[in-house]
């Protein structure tokens, strides 16, 4: 009798304490279910990251720089065109312009003397440094220069310049130009990376040449002078007559934009 009183006791205790227990602690099939659903999200992050892979970059030469077809989902990066692109400069000559690609996944790289080999485009691949400067232009307009420093140029002293002219939030023209110093005397080190407007400016000498044809496909154009702007495109087929430069693919990612 004595030990069935002392059983009760010692089970009334643990009894009460058990709703305090679950009050604080998600039960068993709540914290399933929180596991469960955290797969989910996991298996569909990692679905959305192999769609989005950039093709491969024997496709041409440059990197990759052909877009892949199919249903392939884009990333969506908040306004990445922070300019109005009209429809009719998609036609411009003799460079073309338009939207495209995958914002967020561009890159910097050059490819000169593009040439078609057994069915595929290829080239030789340079590194390369780019720089975005926001200049002003004629009538309240402003040009957007993204300068392509490619390392396999440098010795001659030539970069290319892919320039954006912007009047009232519109492109109104777009450029691609090989700029090239010849300036004779010797030159200091700039306190930051030169384009043609600086040359200008400091009365440098140097000498330009325009493709006879381009195209130019942005996926991210903000010509707001801030640190978050970003800037991202490429330069397809650019036909230049200088030997050195031939047949050009470049791509440019470019984040943040002086003043």
């Amino acid at each position: 009798m004595r030990a069935a009183i002392l059983a009760a006791l010692i089970s009334g205790p643990a009894s009460a304490q058990s709703p305090m227990y679950g009050a604080n602690t998600p039960p068993a099939a709540s914290t399933a279910t929180i596991s469960s659903s955290s797969a989910t999200v996991s298996a569909s992050t990692s679905a959305v990251s192999v769609s989005t892979a950039p093709p491969s970059i024997d496709d041409v030469a440059g990197h990759g720089f052909k877009v892949g077809s199919g249903g392939t989902p884009k990333a969506k990066l908040e306004r990445p065109i922070r300019a109005i692109i009209q429809k009719d400069a998609a036609d411009w000559e003799p460079i073309f312009l338009k939207q495209g690609g995958v914002p967020g996944e561009g890159s910097n790289s050059v490819a000169l003397r593009v040439v078609k080999v057994k069915g595929r485009m290829k080239g030789e691949n340079t590194k390369v440094k780019a720089y975005a400067r926001l200049h002003k232009g004629a009538k309240d307009s402003h040009w957007l220069v993204i300068a392509l420093h490619p390392a396999a140029l440098e010795k001659r002293r030539t970069t290319i310049e892919i320039r954006f002219r912007i009047f009232e939030g519109y492109v109104e023209q777009v450029e691609a130009v090989a700029v090239t110093i010849t300036e004779r005397r010797r030159l200091l080190p700039p306190k930051r990376p030169r384009d043609s407007f600086d040359l200008h400016d400091e009365g440098i000498e140097y000498q330009e040449e325009k493709p006879g044809s381009a195209g130019v496909v942005v996926s991210e154009l903000d010509p707001r002078p801030a640190s978050a702007s970003s800037n991202a495109g490429r330069l397809e087929k650019a036909e230049f007559a200088d030997k050195d430069l031939g047949f050009v693919n470049a791509s440019w990612s470019v984040h943040g934009l002086p003043k």
